[in-house]
């Protein structure tokens, strides 16, 4: 077997190995000239072969953010980064996203001889993935059948959560979703609708707590003409009979006004609605999702919330745990809004590693939701000539210190020359205020000596009310 293995190496040659790979591949010297180019980046664009081998890297910086091949020389080491380009020959300005790895080749004297870089566009491996789903369909797929019920989640929590929903979702099983508000209710509920049977037909949102309580069950139930002042004349059709076939999905059901909890719990029981201002019941036929912020046990004990619609409801009670309980989806989180949003207003950015490690420890009371809406916030907050956000400006995260987990990001950095090393918690008002002398009052300069962030600087500045403009020796 290893001889037969050893003739079929042999005659394969490796020009026809990388030509035969579904990524773009080239090849450098270290002065950065081509000296092989694989067929698929050929074609990506549009430069014949020859041609191609009498042209520089440096000859598309025009048209990329980002060159790697310049990286790998500097760091001679592996780099992967996310490359922002556009077509070569074409006059459109659009941007597009892709994967780029450089990988040196060193010689026997540890020098580097070439230079490997392999290029995979983002939209084409998204599309290629996703119509892999239609025919091998995975668990636990971040994917689904529609943009509504993607799910990003790397972490044990949010997998394990996904296994039971993907065991459910498929069944016409009452799910009730406990968890904090922001923390990704609906998003979980849309999961279910998109991978049920009903997934062809609308699954609608009724927000309880939106609706005043005189008009929410006209929104529910729908109610005939006439039947009250303000009404439109044709009548109208409720949200429960908008969703027939489908999914009804009733979040924040802890706000649902006891004088109607009773005709939901008859419309649960009985598939049936009655339009305000009718004498007849309509059949109807839904899946029922509902999700909660609240203990509806304990609204039980107070009398605020009926228990037989409770135990009707309290089928496949769900908890989803909130962001700070699964950090692990924290910078994927990030990740996927940062792309979403540079997609949307057409901006080029990153996050450096200082920032992830800061986003990664920030408590994130307001769950998900206040992550996506930090991400845009600080996408066009700075500004756009600004391609890697460096760090994260003051009172745009949150001005508690204590929602940040500094035990966890404040390990004594090595030292460097004859600088000295603080603990952020060992840090004393006196030492700060050496270290800023020292430093003629430069914020960055002495966050560097003191080895830790700008930002925890400037709490400690806070914290020890200390001058905005200290003295300093000339």
């Amino acid at each position: 077997m290893a001889d037969s293995n050893e003739d079929l190496l042999k005659q394969l040659s490796l020009h026809d190995v990388l030509d035969n790979i579904d990524a773009g591949i080239a090849i450098y010297d270290t002065k950065g000239n081509f000296v092989f180019i694989n067929t698929l980046l050929i074609n990506w664009r549009n430069i014949p072969r020859n041609e191609y081998l009498k042209m520089n890297v440096h000859d598309f910086n025009s048209v990329l953010d980002i060159c790697v091949f310049d990286l790998v020389m500097q760091q001679k080491k592996r780099v992967i980064r996310l490359q922002h380009y556009q077509d070569y020959h074409s006059t459109s300005t659009e941007t597009k996203l892709r994967l780029v790895t450089g990988t040196p080749i060193f010689d026997n004297y540890g020098q580097i001889k070439y230079v490997v870089v392999l290029l995979q566009d983002i939209k084409d491996f998204e599309n290629k993935y996703q119509a892999s789903l239609k025919t091998h369909p995975i668990l636990y797929s971040t994917g689904g059948h529609s943009e509504k019920a993607s799910m990003v989640a790397k972490s044990k929590e949010i997998l394990s959560l996904l296994s039971i929903v993907d065991n459910i979702s498929l069944l016409d099983s009452t799910v009730l979703l406990y968890g904090e508000s922001g923390c990704g209710k609906e998003v979980f509920a849309n999961y279910i609708h998109e991978h049920s049977n009903r997934r062809n037909a609308p699954m609608i949102t009724a927000n309880c707590a939106a609706f005043p309580e005189e008009l929410i069950e006209a929104e529910l139930f729908g109610y005939e003409k006439g039947s009250f002042t303000g009404a439109n004349k044709e009548g109208k059709k409720g949200l429960a009979e908008a969703a027939n076939h489908g999914t009804l999905f009733l979040d924040e059901i802890n706000s649902l006004p006891l004088s109607v909890q009773g005709k939901v719990l008859r419309m649960l029981e009985d598939k049936s609605i009655r339009p305000v201002g009718s004498v007849k019941d309509k059949k109807i036929d839904f899946r029922i999702i509902c999700a909660t912020n609240r203990d509806l046990k304990k609204m039980v004990e107070q009398g605020t919330f009926r228990e037989d619609l409770y135990y009707r409801l309290n089928v496949v009670p769900i908890t989803i745990p909130p962001l700070r309980n699964h950090k692990d989806d924290i910078i994927p989180l990030c990740l996927h809004f940062l792309y979403h949003f540079c997609q949307k207003y057409s901006l080029q950015k990153s996050f450096s590693d200082k920032v992830l490690n800061e986003l990664y420890h920030y408590s994130w009371p307001g769950n998900i939701r206040e992550l996506k809406n930090f991400v845009e916030r600080i996408v066009v907050m700075t500004p756009s000539s600004t391609k890697e956000i460096m760090s994260i400006p003051i009172g745009l995260l949150g001005d508690d210190e204590l929602t940040i987990d500094r035990d966890a990001i404040t390990q004594e950095a090595k030292p460097t020359g004859s600088r000295e090393v603080f603990h952020i918690k060992k840090l004393t008002k006196e030492s700060l205020q050496t270290a800023l002398l020292k430093n003629r009052n430069n914020r960055a300069a002495t966050a560097e000596y003191l080895g830790i962030s700008r930002r925890q600087l400037q709490y400690k500045i806070k914290e020890f009310h200390l001058s905005p403009r200290c003295k300093y020796d000339s």
